[in-house]
């Protein structure tokens, strides 16, 4: 396997493990600071829990997207930068043939 696909096989990797991960620790962030306003701790917030930031969290949570949807979404997302990677890598290969294989008509 030549070097320019290993670069672009090692970033479309490398952004989509990054790119879960990321998803799946903002999560566990956010799910800390929601138990905070779960008294009882029932798993929702109820009528004699509600205040504003638990409301604010609570419309939040209805809009954030889950660690199951980012395995999905990511994909196309880092394979269209591996690609980008891999056309560079193959641009700066060609540079360099080009600069070992100049013709000097001095």
């Amino acid at each position: 396997m030549s070097n320019t696909i290993k670069t672009g096989l090692i970033a479309t990797l490398m952004i989509y493990v990054l790119g879960v991960t990321f998803t799946y620790y903002s999560n566990q962030k956010f799910h800390l600071q929601f138990e905070k306003f779960d008294i009882d701790k029932n798993g929702s917030i109820d009528a004699n829990e509600m205040s504003e930031q638990a409301e604010f969290y609570l419309i939040q949570k209805e809009k954030r997207k889950t660690t199951k949807q980012a395995i999905i979404i990511l994909i196309p997302v880092a394979i269209i930068i591996g690609f980008i990677c891999f056309a560079i890598a193959v641009l700066f290969k060609k540079m360099k043939t080009i600069d070992t294989n100049e013709i000097n008509y001095q």
